[in-house]
């Protein structure tokens, strides 16, 4: 333990979330700001659960292929 109680370095730092992460972060949360914002009647309310699910469904696939390529 180095002076003064500081542990010392704690590893690499953390890398930034990959862009394809950011992108269905941004769907969902704008999908869920128009359910709860916007009047949700006709257009509105397809556009933000298209939003939602496409994020939820391209989250499944991405993390289906990270699981095949861990377990070759």
């Amino acid at each position: 333990m180095a002076v003064g109680g500081d542990p010392g370095p704690r590893g690499p730092p953390a890398a930034a979330p990959p862009w394809q992460f950011l992108v269905r972060a941004v769907a969902v949360v704008t999908g869920l700001a128009l359910l709860l914002i916007v009047d949700v009647h006709g257009v509105a309310f397809y556009v933000a659960w298209s939003l939602i699910i496409l994020a939820l469904i391209s989250e499944g696939a991405a993390t289906m292929v990270q699981w095949r390529r861990s377990h070759r």
